[in-house]
């Protein structure tokens, strides 16, 4: 009985060894099984790109310059009209102040001042004098509030998007800072009217440098060319948007409001500003001005808006 119970022993061992070994591999998948889900549980989610709950800034059923269009920056189709929209204002003004130095001439008759009565008097004394720094806020209040009306555009579907925070709407240019600028601009046209008073008293009025006069039409020129760029940079951003927002005719129609309000202010000034040259200063104090008032006014807005302006060029498909 030794010889088959020793035989019978020895087949049952390699079954018993392979079934512990076929036991300990399913065991270790197991195991690894269980990790691989446990990993899977302790990482965040994280959701596919264009789904709707991605952190994805950009979605993709919408171009990213519509997405540019929505904010406050100042936008426009193209760098070459950001400085036509720069040069023309300041061509003119130049071409203005100075065509009123080379015809400058004594006032006729021998009338005063206040008595003599040229083309714009009636703006000089009761529009511009009055008013002068706060013009430039007209066209400012009527962009802002045309696009500031609720838009009536489709919200992209959650499917295949994400959806926007904010209305899908043009966003006002530059708001906040355009105003603090014109405000700046103000508070050193008052700084440097006081010194001009104090040097006229200082003296008994013998010395007058610049043409004051002057000085406050090229701060005003200058947040009017302001203007003119920041309208045009809502236009756009309204054309941007004129298959999905229903506003776009009335904030069209404002915006251009806006723009020949400031066409027609701008020129009225540069009428004005001729006879200021020609009849009022003697034509140094007018050349003077006309360099004071570019490099404290018109070049420092000319460089900001150059630095902050977007073009389609830079945002990125």
């Amino acid at each position: 009985m030794t010889g088959p119970i020793a035989q019978r022993h020895r087949q049952l061992n390699p079954l018993h060894g392979g079934n512990l070994h076929n036991r300990s591999g399913q065991q270790q998948q197991q195991q690894q099984q269980e990790q691989g889900s446990m990993d899977l549980q302790s990482q965040p989610d994280v959701p596919a790109a264009g789904s709707p709950t991605s952190s994805s800034p950009r979605s993709p059923l919408l171009p990213p310059i519509l997405l540019e269009a929505t904010t406050a920056k100042l936008l426009l189709p193209s760098r070459q009209l950001l400085y036509a929209l720069l040069t023309a204002p300041m061509l003119v003004w130049l071409a203005a102040v100075l065509a009123g130095v080379v015809h400058s001439e004594p006032l006729p008759g021998g009338l005063s001042k206040r008595e003599f009565v040229h083309p714009v008097t009636w703006f000089d004394r009761h529009v511009f004098r009055v008013y002068g720094p706060l013009l430039p806020l007209a066209p400012y209040l009527i962009r802002v509030a045309s696009l500031g009306l609720r838009a009536s555009a489709p919200v992209p579907s959650p499917s295949g998007s994400q959806p926007l925070r904010r209305r899908l709407q043009p966003g006002a240019t530059l708001v906040v800072p355009a105003l603090l600028a014109y405000l700046i601009i103000a508070l050193v046209r008052i700084g440097v009217y006081l010194c001009h008073l104090g040097l006229q008293r200082w003296t008994g009025g013998l010395l007058v440098l610049v043409s004051d006069h002057l000085i406050l039409a090229a701060s005003v020129v200058a947040c009017f060319q302001s203007e003119l760029v920041m309208c045009t940079s809502d236009a756009y951003k309204t054309l941007l948007f004129r298959d999905m927002d229903r506003s776009r005719k009335l904030r069209l129609f404002a915006i251009v409001g806006a723009v020949l309000i400031s066409t027609i202010f701008i020129i009225l000034v540069f009428v004005d500003m001729y006879c200021t040259a020609r009849w009022f200063h003697h034509p140094k104090e007018s050349v003077l001005a006309l360099l004071g008032g570019a490099a404290m006014f018109q070049i420092p807005v000319t460089v900001w808006l150059l630095r902050t302006s977007v073009s389609p060029v830079t945002c990125v498909m």
